[in-house]
């Protein structure tokens, strides 16, 4: 359960009280310290759904309260340092306390979350709400529970998102803001102002370890893993990416072609590059020499084309 400074000295003024009380009969200094210490009490409460009929002529306490990341929308809560994956849900949970009560025993709150990533820009659509109730006399420690569960998109990048939370007192005009840090384990791929690969590597096995010097046998498996960036994209991130790719030997002489490939979409978070993987089964009587793999990439909503050759060896 959540604790406040102010209940702490609540506590401690309330123990101070039943020893007064204890003397109240002996005397009127007894009684008088009783009232003294009944105003200090009255004076330390802040105002929340306890202080109603203080009305708007009071100090609100606007704050967030069990704020905190969990393991599913209506699960337990997680570590704060959790790191999340490209394609998972984040659940927040938090309740708002030491809001004002009006006059005829009213609330007024609105709120808004953003999920956005480390450039400040939103990955998920915000949510937002109005909290416009009357209290009624059980509800004297009630704090309204506020959830939102963004997804991550499949395409983020690595780094430090962020969940942005504020929260408005309509009644006593004020409000409080937290930001959320949530580290994300993404692909990092540096981006760019024209069409090109990033990141191509040569390994011998499906997502293996990238080759130095990538130099093969007759009759091996050879894959390769890269990312497409630096196409553009509309106002509402649509984006259009064509590709054709073969193998050509040291004289130029085309030998394989891989089947064209195509990816378009219209995201909410605009997508900034796009992985590729490539396979190709060697055949046992191929010669040694010096070939390269042959990209011709198309951004069809730019107009532009790119021509890339990654060179290996066989031995």
């Amino acid at each position: 359960m959540a604790r406040t400074y102010h209940e702490k000295q609540v506590q401690g003024l309330i123990a101070s009280i039943v020893a007064v009380a204890g003397l109240a009969w002996r005397g009127r200094a007894a009684v008088a310290a009783l009232a003294a210490l009944v105003l200090t009490l009255a004076q330390a409460v802040p105002l929340t759904a306890q202080s109603s009929d203080l009305g708007d002529e009071a100090e609100a306490g606007l704050a967030l309260v069990n704020l905190d990341l969990l393991d599913r929308r209506d699960g337990y809560a997680i570590p704060a340092d959790s790191r999340f994956l490209p394609g998972e849900t984040i659940h927040v949970y938090f309740q708002i306390g030491g809001y004002q009560v009006g006059r005829e025993f009213r609330i007024s709150l609105s709120y808004e979350t953003r999920a956005l990533d480390p450039d400040g820009q939103s990955f998920f659509a915000a949510e937002g709400g109005k909290i416009d109730t009357e209290l009624a006399p059980q509800d004297e420690n009630w704090m309204p529970v506020v959830r939102y569960s963004p997804r991550i998109p499949d395409h983020a990048g690595g780094g430090t998102y962020s969940i942005q939370i504020i929260v408005r007192d309509e009644l006593a005009q004020t409000s409080v803001t937290a930001r959320l840090p949530i580290a994300v384990d993404g692909s990092r791929v540096q981006r760019a102002d024209q069409l090109l690969v990033r990141n191509f590597g040569f390994s011998r096995a499906e997502g293996g370890d990238l080759l130095e010097d990538p130099v093969f046998d007759a009759g091996e498996e050879i894959w390769a893993d890269f990312f497409i960036t630096g196409y553009k994209t509309r106002e509402d991130n649509t984006y259009q990416v064509e590709s054709d790719a073969w193998v050509e030997d040291a004289e130029g002489e085309k030998l394989f072609d891989f089947k064209p490939a195509g990816e378009a979409g219209s995201p909410f978070y605009p997508r900034l590059w796009l992985p590729a993987r490539l396979r190709l089964q060697l055949d046992e009587s191929i010669p040694p020499g010096r070939y390269a793999v042959v990209l011709r990439l198309r951004d069809m909503v730019g107009g532009v084309d790119a021509i890339e050759h990654h060179d290996f060896r066989i031995r």
